[in-house]
């Protein structure tokens, strides 16, 4: 998914400014990767096709000098660009992840490199899922909007995807580990390594 649809659809629950949007964005979509870069150059393109536009501006009232922050909201062609965007088809996620390139394109000698990255990043996954666990501020006798479920949905879907990809990460670990210790003895007793 590109940030640009997210940010669309941030700005039509409430107009907000770059910094706002991306905070509210990693809020929603936690481990998604957002940068706030991203969120910046999505109100850009967003505005260049007039599905955003300048509210207005609001000063930091923390610094002075600070220039004053665009405020962005949405256009009526911007909804209904979004819209038609909910109502298509969404495809299934592309396998694009940097660890599977660089297994899908290592060499025996990078063995240990992956299977410490593999190491790192199941350690990462490990820590967002307990931060996920922990109860977050819901509402009491469960929630009751459709946003406070749509929050939860979302937030269960990453909770499946990291357990998931935890458990493919100790399993691709466990492989790595046994063809580093048969490439190491093959290496002591002199043999030649493809």
């Amino acid at each position: 998914m590109s940030a640009k649809n997210a940010v669309l659809g941030l700005v039509i629950e409430r107009p907000g400014y770059g910094y706002d949007l991306a905070r509210r964005l990693g809020e929603r979509f936690g481990s998604s990767g957002f940068a706030p870069t991203g969120v910046y150059s999505a109100l850009d393109q967003l505005s260049s096709e007039a599905l955003v536009r300048n509210a207005g501006s609001r000063a930091d009232a923390t610094n002075e000098r600070a220039a004053p922050r665009t405020i962005y909201e949405a256009t009526p062609k911007g909804i209904d660009h979004f819209e038609e965007w909910m109502l298509g088809c969404s495809s299934l996620a592309p396998v694009r992840d940097e660890l599977y390139m660089k297994i899908a394109l290592s060499r025996p000698h990078n063995l240990p490199r992956l299977i410490e990255l593999a190491q790192t990043q199941e350690q990462a996954c490990l820590a967002r899922l307990e931060d996920l666990r922990r109860p977050a501020g819901r509402t009491p006798g469960g929630p009751r909007a459709w946003s406070e479920v749509a929050v939860l949905l979302v937030r269960d879907a990453e909770i499946k995807q990291l357990q998931a990809r935890a458990e493919w990460l100790q399993k691709a670990r466990a492989i790595m580990d046994k063809l580093n210790g048969a490439q190491a003895r093959s290496t002591a007793r002199g043999d030649r390594v493809a």
